[in-house]
């Protein structure tokens, strides 16, 4: 299973992208999604420095593909307060889909998420619920439904 109630964080108080990133890191090591905090943490950073994985206003998708990973998985964490996300577009944002995937599976299985993750953010009702629902149970009976359409 990508996503599981463990790793969706509603109501989140991080002040900045490097808290994020480093929240990310933490619970997928916490959680045994990686080996390596410090390492995943690196691969976060190497990412956002090649470009800025915000990719509209108000969301966020940073990624790993690695062999640190042990298995995909996406994580949605909700902020308290926009966040600047320092991009380019000086997008502010308040949901985060890291995206967690090993080095082996990077280019079918990590492709299909990102690409469906990115197209439903697209679309405005898929936005909509996913900033309005404040139910863990609620979100990830959403998001498994939409990803089981179409992955």
């Amino acid at each position: 299973m990508l996503l599981a109630k463990n790793q969706i964080y509603l109501n989140q108080n991080l002040g900045n992208k490097n808290e994020v990133i480093n929240f990310i890191a933490k619970k997928a090591y916490e959680l045994g999604i990686v080996e390596n905090q410090s390492k995943l943490e690196q691969e976060l950073w190497k990412r956002e420095k090649e470009y800025s994985t915000a990719v509209q206003d108000l969301f966020a998708i940073p990624h790993s593909k690695s062999k640190n990973v042990k298995e995909s998985k996406i994580f949605l964490i909700k902020l308290e307060n926009k966040i600047d996300w320092e991009s380019e577009d000086g997008y502010k944002v308040k949901v985060i889909f890291p995206i967690l995937v090993p080095e082996n599976e990077a280019n079918v299985e990590y492709i299909k998420i990102l690409s469906t993750l990115a197209t439903n953010l697209l679309e405005d009702d898929f936005k909509k619920k996913i900033l309005e629902i404040n139910d863990e149970n609620e979100l990830l009976n959403y998001i498994e439904n939409i990803l089981e359409v179409t992955l």
